[in-house]
């Protein structure tokens, strides 16, 4: 087993939270992450990491305004679509819904348990992705989504 499959071994056994990064450039891009971190509260700061040659990433030298869905439990098949590779540009979320956020005009998830706003403060190269640092803008959550879709051994799992 080579360097890269031990760490990736490795890193299958930490359960991370799934989320999904949208934004809206001349359409919406979104994609499924597992790397979205709560940085700070004062000031309030988010971050995620996005691969370096993925749409979103390009989307991002156009639109500094980004949103954030915390998927629920009834989220998992939108999240497992926007973690498909070759899905299309256009129209990725003609079957999601979704409500528009009203600072970043992206996409925020109906099936969404929490979800945030923010405007990008800095992105910095690490490896094969980037590490996108922003500033809240807005946040909230929807009591009536319960349960969570967590990331684990490469595959999503509901938790309650």
């Amino acid at each position: 087993m080579t360097d890269v499959e031990k760490f990736r071994t490795a890193m299958a056994r930490l359960t991370s939270g799934v989320c999904v990064v949208a934004a809206k450039d001349r359409h919406d891009i979104a994609i499924t992450a597992t790397s979205v971190v709560s940085v700070s509260l004062e000031p309030p700061t988010v971050l995620f990491c996005v691969h370096q040659d993925s749409r979103l990433r390009e989307a991002l030298e156009s639109v500094t305004r980004w949103a954030v869905s915390v998927v629920s439990r009834s989220g998992r098949s939108e999240a497992e679509w926007l973690a498909s590779p070759g899905r299309p540009t256009r129209g990725q979320l003609d079957q999601v819904a979704f409500h528009r956020g009203e600072h970043s005009g992206a996409a925020i998830l109906d099936s969404a348990a929490a979800w945030v706003e923010a405007e990008t403060e800095w992105i910095q190269e690490a490896g094969s992705h980037d590490v996108v640092v922003g500033r809240v803008l807005a946040s909230g959550t929807q009591s009536d989504r319960t349960g969570a879709l967590v990331h684990r051994m490469s595959r999503m799992m509901t938790i309650d």
